[in-house]
């Protein structure tokens, strides 16, 4: 799953037990495409949408989706919303990357979603969402809306509790032998893989690999951004939870040298779990992290690598970041962002 599809898919779950516990006045129903797999819920009822016109996804998001929401307040979690049709919305705008990092998106991608969320901003029958402070101030320039329209509703750490750990692609790598540090993160020229190549060269550590996890969109992103494959990287691209889970425990540390986020889900699931992290200082990284990572200058190489050494020759700090991470995990969770969600949404309806 990418960083939104995680919070939409662990949020819906949170707020499924919240109301399983307290049902609503109001039922809640989670609509659904045709051929999408289906959550197991309790308190939530799930509606199959069909749709045979024209666009696939997004001609269902922006045709199908508001005529079978209509008469209804719809709540939409991944970033994206129909632009018409629906009486009363919730929008959850994960970021402003596509004004703030123009270039790292194709131009229908970026075009796209400018307009749209001008557009649902100036509705005023849509209650705004964002992830952090951050984006919240950077959606709020962006869009030229009062800050007070967005209500932050945060993301957590704790979805991979239930998962068992699953190492055997570990093992096929040779990983559950050899020390390595992970990098989680959709490839997006942002998430600047290129430059943690080039730190991980200037490493220069035989000893240790550095293990890429994370997609490819050529639809969404511009460029793969991860620079040229070099020896002692492994790019293992997408991972089930249980390898994730895997990784993350194995890992001496989580590098995350991402130059712009929205919030950074990967950063809370290694702190979860009580994997060390080093960590950009850019945009919402220090909102999450606190004083739970070693901050690294991620426009520079050399920074990437000596912010590295720090975690990887010093034992006791990783221990120390280890502790932190857990304890600034826990001031997150995905049933203390549902209850802000459900109050919101009821108080529109």
């Amino acid at each position: 799953m990418t960083g939104v599809q995680r919070y939409a898919w662990s949020l819906l779950s949170a707020l499924d037990a919240r109301l399983a516990a307290r049902p609503s006045a109001a039922p809640w129903t989670l609509l659904l495409p045709a051929q999408a797999p289906a959550p197991g819920l309790r308190a939530i009822a799930v509606r199959r949408v069909p749709w045979r016109g024209p666009g696939g996804l997004h001609g269902w998001e922006q045709a199908a989706l508001p005529r079978a929401a209509r008469g209804g307040s719809l709540i939409n979690l991944a970033g994206s919303a129909p632009a018409f049709g629906v009486r009363s919305q919730v929008c959850v705008m994960h970021d402003a990357a596509p004004f703030d990092q123009p270039q790292a998106y194709t131009l229908v991608f970026r075009s796209w979603y400018r307009w749209l969320f001008r557009h649902l901003a100036r509705r005023a029958t849509t209650a705004l969402v964002t992830v952090s402070a951050f984006s919240r101030e950077r959606l709020a320039a962006a869009l030229e809306a009062p800050g007070e329209r967005f209500t932050v509703v945060a993301g957590a750490g704790e979805h991979l509790d239930g998962v068992v750990a699953d190492p055997s692609l570990l093992a096929v790598h040779a990983l559950d032998r050899q020390p390595f540090v992970l990098a989680v993160g959709s490839r997006n020229a942002t998430k600047n893989l290129a430059r943690l190549v080039e730190a991980w060269r200037l490493l220069d550590r035989d000893d240790l690999r550095l293990v890429l996890v994370g997609g490819v969109n050529p639809r969404v992103f511009e460029g793969r951004g991860d620079g040229a494959a070099m020896p002692g990287v492994i790019d293992l691209g997408t991972v089930d939870d249980a390898t994730l889970k895997a990784l993350y425990q194995r890992a001496l540390a989580l590098v995350f040298p991402s130059l712009y986020e929205g919030f950074g889900l990967p950063l809370l699931e290694a702190m979860h779990i009580g994997c060390p992290v080093v960590a950009s200082s850019a945009s919402a990284v220090r909102e999450v992290c606190g004083d739970a990572a070693v901050y690294c200058d991620a426009l520079q190489p050399q920074g990437i690598a000596a912010a590295l050494r720090e975690l990887i020759d010093r034992p006791a700090q990783r221990d120390l970041m280890r502790e932190r991470g857990r304890s600034r995990a826990r001031q997150f969770g995905w049933d203390a962002s549902a209850a802000s969600l459900r109050e919101l949404v009821e108080a529109v309806r």
